[in-house]
């Protein structure tokens, strides 16, 4: 009788579970993606309607998408949202959600990125000049990080300005609006690269909403990778990306031979938590005799 009961129960608690999972009468897409290479706002907005109307007919479920232009108004909506496209340094410092595809632009899941200025030069002809970046938390500290952690960036430069996105970046400094930006090798035509600054990772395809049954997961998953971009270039496997971000400290730690540490925070493994408490990654340099 008593092994009865308890099957009984564990029926009744496997059907409510499962009762549970019912599928959602509606999903709910976003993009915050201001580093990724859409030429405007409006073209963020038609690639999420876009995948919102892939997603409705795909599911048959009602789908909406919205575009979030600023981080504060993102990080506000995610309570209202199901899925998003989120940008890849948003996610590196320490976007808390589920990465179900990253985008391909550049080749793979990081693309190139290098500082480009209109005039030719190098790198100390940019001093007092105006540094043009999109306006993101922590963007100054994103600007150290691409410069080895080497450099004050609100010294250096005259002044940073801030623009919606990436592409207003780079159409301020090709038009005269401003005199260096860090961009992606492939949207900086026209500009003069001053230098290579390594990869940075592509925005991701998030699942926002932990509350989403795993088969409706799984199909908006697979149903993503055929929604392309020229912005993104196409949608591949989920990659986690890190990036350098602040100042570098230094240290001696021996005379003879001669070594000192470089230290500055940074994501450069998969990191939950704010930048201060983000680990210190060390860089060892023995000096020369």
């Amino acid at each position: 009788m008593k092994r009865i009961f308890l099957l009984t129960l564990l029926v009744f608690q496997f059907s409510a579970a499962a009762w549970g999972q019912t599928a959602p009468t509606k999903l709910r897409f976003g993009i915050y993606a201001p580093n990724a290479s859409f030429a405007s706002n409006s073209d963020r907005w038609s690639y999420i309607k876009n995948v919102a109307s892939v997603m409705q007919s795909t599911l048959k479920i009602p789908c909406t998408g919205n575009a979030y232009a600023a981080e504060g108004a993102f990080s506000g909506a995610t309570g209202q949202l199901d899925f998003a496209l989120v940008d890849g340094i948003y996610l590196a410092r320490g976007g808390k959600f589920r990465v179900l595809a990253t985008s391909l632009y550049g080749g793979g899941s990081r693309s190139p990125w290098g500082l480009y200025a209109k005039a030719g030069g190098n790198f100390q002809s940019l001093k007092g000049k105006v540094l043009v970046m999109p306006s993101f938390g922590g963007n100054t500290s994103f600007a150290e990080g691409m410069l080895g952690g080497e450099i004050n960036v609100t010294q250096f430069f005259s002044s940073v300005k801030n623009v919606p996105d990436i592409a207003a970046a780079v159409s301020a400094v090709q038009t005269g609006g401003g005199d260096a930006v860090f961009a992606p090798v492939g949207l900086a035509a026209g500009l003069n690269l001053i230098f290579s600054v390594g990869t940075v990772p592509n925005a991701s395809f998030v699942l926002v909403n932990s509350k989403i049954p795993a088969d409706i997961v799984a199909k908006v998953q697979a149903a993503i990778a055929s929604v392309g971009s020229g912005a993104i270039g196409g949608m591949g496997p989920a990659a986690a990306g890190g990036v350098a971000m602040g100042r570098s400290t230094a240290k001696f730690l021996s005379s003879q031979p001669g070594v000192m540490r470089f230290q500055f925070r940074g994501f450069l493994k998969p990191f939950e938590g704010t930048y201060q408490e983000s680990p210190l990654v060390d860089h060892f340099w023995v000096l020369p005799k």
